[in-house]
């Protein structure tokens, strides 16, 4: 009797987890198929250091995302992203610029999961349609000046201990910097593919006494733009996961580059802090 209380609380447990949907799955910097509930907001705040080589010069540069998402419908969510940029640069650049330090532009994305379908308890397999646009918000130098419409496709697949998230996503340059550093910021279209898969390492079951979850990720990143720049790089990292918070910690490992048209990743570090209300 006791054994059958237990499995009853820890499949409470795990669908507490999964109900909260902004944290469940999804990995640090990576997209997934889940949103918050009707009427509640997720607040993310996530740092990442990256360095980059330009014009043969090393270049640092801390972006600070604080990203707002709130849920319109059960299937339906608004994302607000405002970055906060700075940059270090060796030397003055070819448009004179040196360090900047500013706000980047503003993102507004709408996603809405039209397919879902949950095999057990805590699995479930889902599609979502993501679209937005990137609007000319950030100060002069860190704004690509151009109004950028984006839309993509999401899936999130989640068995046992395992997630698995992929993604695809295209989105429209109608303006861009002089300089770019990261893709999608020159005058070029961008083609994106995402994956992620997550391992829970903890708890192997949930149980009455499961207050948080463990899990390693890998995510991967190929960005393709029609002026023929092509990146790969790579991101595992740890994540914690508990019923109204999540912590992540992500190095960002550039695996092949070849690039004209930007500067090249060297490494970066993400990590960050989700908050759900």
């Amino acid at each position: 009797m006791q054994s059958k209380i237990n499995r009853a609380v820890g499949l409470f447990v795990a669908l507490v987890f999964l109900g909260s949907e902004a944290h469940a799955q999804a990995s640090a910097l990576s997209d997934a198929a889940t949103q918050p509930a009707k009427g509640r907001f997720a607040w993310r705040e996530q740092a990442r250091f990256e360095r980059y080589e330009l014009l043969g010069n090393d270049m640092d540069q801390w972006t600070i995302d604080t990203r707002l998402i709130y849920g319109l419908r059960k299937d339906v969510s608004l994302t607000l992203n405002v970055p906060t940029i700075l940059r270090d640069r060796d030397m003055i650049s070819v448009t004179g610029l040196g360090d900047q330090e500013g706000l980047g532009d503003t993102t507004l994305m709408l996603k809405w999961r039209f397919w879902q379908h949950d095999p057990a308890p805590v699995d479930t397999n889902r599609l979502a349609l993501i679209g937005g646009l990137r609007l000319p918000t950030g100060t002069d130098g860190l704004s690509t000046e151009g109004w950028d419409p984006f839309v993509g496709l999401t899936f999130t697949k989640v068995e046992d201990r395992h997630g698995m998230n992929a993604s695809v996503r295209y989105t429209v340059s109608t303006d861009g910097l002089a300089e770019p550093i990261s893709a999608g910021t020159g005058d070029a279209d961008l083609l994106t593919l995402e994956t992620s898969w997550l391992y829970r390492l903890s708890p192997s079951e949930y149980t009455s006494e499961t207050d948080a979850s463990l899990y390693f990720t890998v995510e991967s990143f190929v960005d393709y733009e029609t002026n023929g720049d092509v990146s790969w790089r790579v991101a595992p990292g740890l994540l914690y996961e508990a019923r109204r918070w999540t912590a992540e910690l992500s190095p960002i490992l550039p695996i092949a580059q070849d690039i004209d048209h930007r500067a090249e990743l060297e490494w970066g570090l993400a990590f960050g802090l989700r908050f759900l209300f």
